[in-house]
């Protein structure tokens, strides 16, 4: 039970961590084989029922068919008894004094017809009668001859049987044990007995005994019951008479095993004898009361079923060949594409992220081979995504840091040159390097790369002081973002960019009064920032650079195009295809930028 129950653990988890190719292997090999088995052994059983029964039903009908040949052949020696122990002839001469001469003469010439109709059944061997008064007669055909005294001959149980049934036939062995009358008997013979009784008194006048050699018998079942095994014929006390046993089969010692099961008339039943299974049938000889009995061994009997299991052992070693080549073709086929999958695993784990698994078919392998190339081009982008966002962000912390080289000496210098004009007092001079202070803290902004609107809002205005003191009366502007939206966080720098390239390209490029506006709102879940300037616009082929080519640097003919391109590509970084950038423009009309990015909170 203990070895069991560590198969039981043991077995699936070896082989859950056999190869995809060795699992099919043994699947279909197992499968297989547990198939033909089971077919093998249904066929098996199948067969041999049927061949048991059909040669149970054909043994029944050979003995009951012998049977009623022996009853025939002793039921007319029955009847040939009795025509003549009520002839004429036969009646006197038991009843005559043997010693007279006119005897012997009548002896002679009268019985000479019964000796012709005697000699016309070839199955009688020896028939003999005797006379109360001492008158015997007997003819033999098979070399037997001599006759025990009638004295003798009333001792003998047989004798005392017969005469209990007065003049009923009594059929009996004459074998060695009990051969009481012939005092040289050639063979071994089975006899018909019974009394003779006198017509004229009805008393008992003498014995008739007709005999049939044991041989006749067993040729006559020997050729009706070439099926059986062994033939056995039992007296009414189941006592062996004759027996043809060629395999040995049964022996006197089995007789009181087999009594119980002679209950019946007929019958079969299925018993064991010398540790082999044997098929039993009998039937009763009505005229004498005997039983034939028929014995088959099963093993013989199921020899020429043996050739279905062989048929099927071959089967199975066939179907176990056929499916070790079929699983290792489906196999094959089933893990070729799987390894050359985990070989491009391999390769895009060392590095190669252009690598791709072709496959032809639509199944499940198919699908996940595409899914896998799929995957394999979605993590390059996003690799690509990152790599340029890490290059960014280290352009933008080099340029800061160049811009800045110590940003504590820088406000240090700022903070002095404010206090400086506030004691000179220049509240002009004061209000503009406050305002660079501030545009430099909201540059550093910490490293942080998202800051608040609010911030984002002071550095437009701080930047748009100094544009305006730089200008003076030649820039007019407004601020226009909603208070609503002003704690939510949005990529810094994203709006100074278009600032600058309104100032550059509106106000100093054109000697008219330039108006930029910059606002912002919510609307529908997005965050909407508007810069619109009355400058002098774009041309169209600049335009359609800066909307198609924002990736590359050949922006010549718009100064602050990079920085543009810059906005542009990290707002694809951070946002993908979830914002939006328009720049409606036109020459001599101005500009107008609008930038859709979704909402961002504390």
């Amino acid at each position: 039970m203990k070895i069991l129950k560590t198969f039981s653990i043991r077995f699936p988890m070896n082989y859950m961590n056999l190869s995809i190719k060795n699992k099919i292997l043994i699947f279909y090999v197992c499968i297989l084989s547990i198939i033909c088995l089971i077919l093998g052994s249904y066929s098996y059983v199948v067969a041999s029922k049927s061949l048991k029964d059909e040669v149970t039903s054909i043994n029944i009908k050979d003995i009951n068919q012998t049977s009623d040949n022996i009853n025939f052949l002793q039921k007319d020696i029955t009847d040939l008894s009795t025509f003549i122990c009520l002839n004429p002839l036969i009646q006197s001469l038991v009843t005559s004094n043997e010693a007279s001469s006119e005897y012997e003469n009548f002896t002679k010439y009268g019985l000479e017809p019964l000796n012709i109709l005697l000699a016309s059944k070839d199955y009688i061997s020896f028939i003999f009668i005797y006379g109360d008064q001492g008158s015997k007669y007997y003819l033999s055909k098979d070399g037997s001859s001599g006759l025990n005294s009638y004295e003798e001959i009333k001792k003998s149980d047989i004798y005392k049987s017969a005469h209990a049934l007065k003049g009923a036939p009594l059929w009996v062995n004459l074998d060695t044990k009990n051969n009481v009358f012939i005092t040289d008997n050639r063979n071994p013979k089975i006899a018909m007995v019974r009394t003779i009784i006198d017509t004229n008194t009805l008393q008992e006048s003498g014995l008739m005994v007709i005999c049939i050699n044991t041989s006749f018998i067993e040729n006559i079942y020997a050729q009706d019951l070439k099926g059986s095994d062994s033939i056995v014929l039992l007296d009414n006390k189941n006592n062996i008479i004759s027996s043809k046993d060629s395999k040995k089969i049964i022996n006197s010692q089995d007789i009181p095993k087999l009594s119980p099961l002679l209950n019946e008339s007929s019958g079969y039943h299925n018993t064991t004898l010398g540790g082999s299974e044997v098929l039993f049938t009998y039937s009763t000889i009505k005229e004498s009361g005997w039983k034939l009995v028929s014995l088959t061994s099963q093993s013989e009997m199921f020899k020429s079923v043996q050739s279905i299991m062989t048929m099927t052992l071959a089967v199975i070693g066939l179907c176990i060949i056929i499916s070790f080549f079929i699983s290792i073709f489906v196999s094959s086929k089933l893990v070729n594409p799987i390894q050359k999958l985990l070989q491009s695993m391999k390769r895009v784990k060392s590095g190669n992220f252009k690598e791709k698994v072709d496959y032809e078919y639509n199944d499940e392998i198919g699908n996940l081979v595409c899914e896998y190339n799929d995957m394999i081009d979605n993590l390059q982008n996003l690799i690509d995504k990152v790599y340029k966002l890490q290059l960014k962000e280290k352009e933008a912390e080099l340029k800061a840091l160049q811009a800045q080289i110590n940003p504590h000496f820088l406000y240090n210098t700022l903070d002095m040159i404010f206090w400086k004009s506030e004691r000179a007092k220049q509240p002009e001079i004061s209000e503009m390097i406050y305002a660079l202070s501030k545009i430099f803290r909201t540059s550093l902004s910490n490293g942080n790369d998202f800051i608040l609107v609010k911030s984002e809002k002071e550095f437009i205005e701080n930047y748009l002081l100094l544009q305006g003191k730089r200008y003076r009366d030649k820039l007019d502007y407004s601020v226009d973002i909603d208070n609503d939206i002003l704690d939510y966080y949005i990529p810094k720098l994203i709006l100074q960019p278009f600032v600058e390239n309104s100032i550059i390209h509106g106000t100093e490029a054109d000697n008219d009064k330039s108006y930029l506006n910059i606002s912002g709102k919510l609307v529908d879940g997005m965050l909407i920032f508007t810069i619109e300037d009355n400058g002098t616009g774009i041309d169209e082929i600049t335009l359609e650079a800066l909307l198609k080519n924002y990736n590359s640097n050949n922006t010549s003919n718009y100064k602050k195009g990079y920085a543009i391109s810059n906005v542009k590509q990290r707002l694809e970084l951070y946002y993908g295809d979830n914002h939006s950038l328009y720049i409606q423009s036109k020459l001599g009309q101005g500009t107008k930028i609008t930038i859709s990015i979704p909402f961002k909170g504390v």
